[in-house]
């Protein structure tokens, strides 16, 4: 499509808007939707759902294009895009689509989409607008102004519309009213997966403004130099790059640069994730049933019409539960259980109150659905999020205060300093968004259960599973290969995923495969902490510190587990906090228990200190970056390095490059920044790594209990044996990870896994060599296999282990 339009750009003068048609098309999904999907897909989407925000039907409402439909083989109708998305086109077809000329003399066409990424997105809020200005381009003989994702009613901002015809909108005068007219008639309404009603009514007038600005700019207007950016789109040009890396070749394959060992299969498609398993005789499929009033209690739940379905085998709830309804089962780190299936008050909207298999996955879910559930109401405010449990008469039960907060040394000596200052911080929840949704394939065996979990941290899938079946663990066999993505929404609540699906083909005694639905994840599972955190602080003329109280709570979900107990370890950051008062709060919400994301606590304790520093920095006037380096301790690492740094980045010159660029204009900004970071890596539990070498050949397998989710574990382990061996990567094969060769094994989370397994690769490595020691001083082997095979020969144990601790 867009090579066509261009070739008519080309060509024909009068169809020269076409170009900006194509630039709106480039930002409609991504190149193989672009080749895959039609015109005609694209609107019979809206024509189904109005609420769908069609770029191609605003664009093609805008310029005037009319479509022609058969509505038999004798007639057809031809009708703009407005009229055709509120026909029934049951039996009808899209014939063809008529573009149509508009000469580049008298006709202005701008469309503009503002997505948070360039690819695969959505809108916030889409428009297109045509002008045609009379001979003399002196005033609009007629507008059109188009908006998306405003209400699904919603397209024509019709009084602007109106108003712009045979006016000038190029004075101030006329813009102020007609900006007012344009105000009064968006009316976006609220939907769940859409930006605030405020900011996407605000970003309509905002993009009407840049429309505006690039009308006045064809016109020849003298406008002020300073405003003519505005009405440009922002191009960006391909990004450049180069790294450069210090190696010493004595220590390689240990510091060279190398490509992930899983890269290529991955890439191709090749690698296999637990959905990949082939599917095994008499395997079911399963779907959790899911609870939709909160806070009432259960009454009676009703399967009938789910199991009347052919091919929808059975339903599972907690009565069926032979052990501990409790997927959570580590008291010292999750002090409250957590419910399989949920036996009586339902405690969030998408809380799990049974399972149903059946023999395929769309029925399954269809199966879901059909479960009839009663219920007793209570009259219990619903609180979603920590905002609303902060601002509601229930926030002295729903509150609770932390040991996670410190009181610095000379808090209670501190002074106020010159300028005192108070803000507020309020941080959203974030869902994972893993490629690999939350999957477990359960296999009933002979002596107990093999079990396929996409977790991070198979003990915690182990010890529940057990326990819910009152059975013993070692009857219980895990295997992870690599999971596809995680960020740690599968650390903890993979167990809720596992012990269900493990249920489910314990009972039936056939295998059961779980993989859950995107839309199911984002209900079940929890997301990152929500925040809101408040300050006040008092710090010197120069910035520097003097007193500092923050008062913050974050979004717990519907239980008080996995709070981030370690964010008084990175709230400081890089700073001196001696008189610092922090005061830690968690609220209890009615939403999914809330888990671990990338970096859980640490980015939330920076996102507030930094926030911290940067008012600071508006208020006294300062560089940031002196700021930081005001409050930090003597002595301090960072003290050396950022400077340093502030040097070789050229900050200072930057800087002021910038603020001549942002001086000359007035909409187009541009901005730099520099945030030190302190992240604190601690212990957090053990982990094994087995080595076993071949006699044959003399390659190497190790297994490990890390778990490999994209980080490039697998590839550091690799490399750390090469180098400790002294042998060639290609003899290194690294093999899934498993609850027999690493039991008890700590959650890969944290940034720390990587070299706790490589540690303990290193070391069975050198058990492995003291072993071959002997034979080394004895014999001079002129190859690694030939040193291997007489160590066979001789014996020697050629299998080694070795615990992190």
């Amino acid at each position: 499509m867009a090579v066509f339009l261009t070739s008519a750009a080309k060509e024909k003068p009068e169809f020269k808007y076409c170009l900006e048609l194509v630039e709106h098309i480039n930002l409609i999904g991504s190149v193989p939707i672009r080749n895959t999907g039609t015109i005609a897909g694209n609107l019979s989407i809206k024509n189904e759902h109005k609420e769908f925000p069609s770029d191609l039907y605003l664009i093609l409402e805008a310029i005037g294009t009319k479509i022609t439909i058969a509505e038999s083989m004798e007639r057809t109708i031809i009708v703009s895009p407005e009229e055709y998305v509120n026909i029934n086109m049951r039996n009808k077809l899209i014939v063809n689509i008529i573009l149509p000329p508009k000469d580049p003399k008298t006709h202005l066409v701008r469309s503009f989409k503002i997505i948070s990424r360039a690819q695969n997105c959505k809108a916030y809020v889409n428009s297109s607008f045509v002008i045609e200005l009379n001979a003399e381009r002196t005033h609009i003989e007629s507008a059109i102004i188009c908006f998306g994702v405003i209400n699904p009613n919603f397209t024509h901002a019709t009084e602007t519309e109106k108003f712009l015809t045979g006016s000038d909108i190029l004075t101030n005068n006329n813009l102020q009213t007609c900006l007012q007219i344009l105000s009064n008639e968006l009316k976006p309404i609220w939907t769940l997966l859409d930006a605030s009603p405020e900011y996407r009514k605000n970003l309509a007038i905002a993009l009407f403004y840049k429309f505006v600005l690039s009308f006045a700019a064809e016109c020849n207007t003298t406008l002020r130099s300073a405003y003519k950016s505005g009405g440009y789109k922002i191009h960006r040009p391909i990004s450049t790059a180069s790294q450069e890396f210090d190696t010493h070749q004595k220590r390689w394959p240990l510091t060279r640069c190398i490509r992930k060992i899983e890269a290529l299969a991955q890439t191709s498609g090749e690698a296999k994730f637990i959905n990949d398993l082939p599917r095994m005789p008499n395997e079911l499929y399963a779907a959790f049933v899911l609870a939709t009033e909160v806070h009432a209690d259960i009454q009676n739940i009703d399967a009938t019409e789910a199991l009347n379905l052919p091919g929808v085998i059975a339903f599972y709830s907690v009565k069926d539960i032979p052990g501990q309804n409790d997927f959570m089962p580590f008291r010292d780190l999750e002090p409250e259980p957590e419910e399989i299936f949920c036996s009586r008050k339902v405690l969030y909207h998408g809380q799990p109150v049974g399972i149903v298999v059946a023999e395929t996955f769309t029925l399954a879910d269809q199966a879901s659905k059909s479960v009839k559930i009663a219920y007793i109401h209570t009259r219990e405010p619903i609180l979603p999020t920590v905002r609303e449990v902060v601002g509601s008469d229930c926030k002295s039960v729903r509150i609770i205060d932390t040991n996670h907060g410190f009181t610095g040394g000379k808090y209670n000596e501190s002074t106020e300093g010159p300028v005192s200052l108070s803000g507020k911080l309020e941080l959203g929840g974030q869902y994972h968004f893993s490629m690999e949704t939350q999957t477990c394939i359960c296999v009933p065996i002979e002596d107990g259960m093999d079990i396929y979990s996409s977790t991070q941290w198979v003990d915690l899938v182990q010890v529940p599973v057990a326990r819910m079946l009152n059975i013993p663990e070692s009857t219980l066999n895990l295997q992870v290969r690599r999971l596809g993505g995680s960020y740690g929404g599968k650390a903890s609540r993979s167990s809720l995923i596992a012990c269900s699906c493990a249920l489910a083909a314990h009972l039936t005694r056939r295998p059961v495969r779980f993989i859950m639905s995107l839309e199911a994840n984002m209900s079940v599972i929890g997301k990152r902490y929500g925040l809101i955190s408040e300050y006040d602080i008092s710090v010197s003329s120069e910035g520097k510190i003097q007193r500092l109280h923050n008062r913050f709570a974050h979004d717990s979900g519907s239980s008080y587990n996995e709070t981030p107990f370690y964010i008084n370890n990175s709230y400081p950051n890089c700073y001196t906090d001696e008189k610092w008062k922090i005061e830690a709060f968690n609220a209890l919400t009615d939403s999914a228990s809330n888990t671990w994301c990338r970096a859980p606590g640490s980015t939330e304790a920076i996102a507030m200190i930094e926030t911290i520093m940067e008012h600071i920095a508006h208020a006294t006037g300062r560089d940031p970056v002196d700021i930081r380096m005001n409050n930090m301790a003597e002595g301090s690492k960072m003290l050396e390095l950022l400077p340093q740094f502030r040097l070789d980045v050229r900050y200072d010159n930057r800087k002021q490059e910038i603020k001549q660029f942002n001086d000359k204009n007035r909409w187009k900004k541009r901005g730099i920044l520099i945030v030190p970071m302190r992240y604190p890596v601690g212990y957090l539990g053990v982990l094994h790594a087995l080595i076993s070498i071949y006699n044959g050949d003399g390659s190497v397998s190790i297994a490990h209990g890390g778990i490999e989710m994209g980080q490039g574990l697998n590839t550091k382990v690799a490399q750390v044996a090469a180098h400790v061996l002294g042998i060639p990567m290609e003899l290194v094969s690294i093999k899934s990870a498993n609850n027999l060769i690493s039991p008890n094994a700590v959650c890969t989370e944290a940034s720390f896994t990587s070299e706790a397994v490589c540690y303990a690769v290193k070391k069975a490595c050198e058990i492995l060599l003291r072993r071959m020691e002997p034979l080394r001083e004895k014999y001079n082997y002129d190859s690694w296999p030939s040193l291997i095979s007489e160590a066979y020969k001789e014996n020697i144990n050629l299998c080694a282990s070795y615990m992190y601790q």
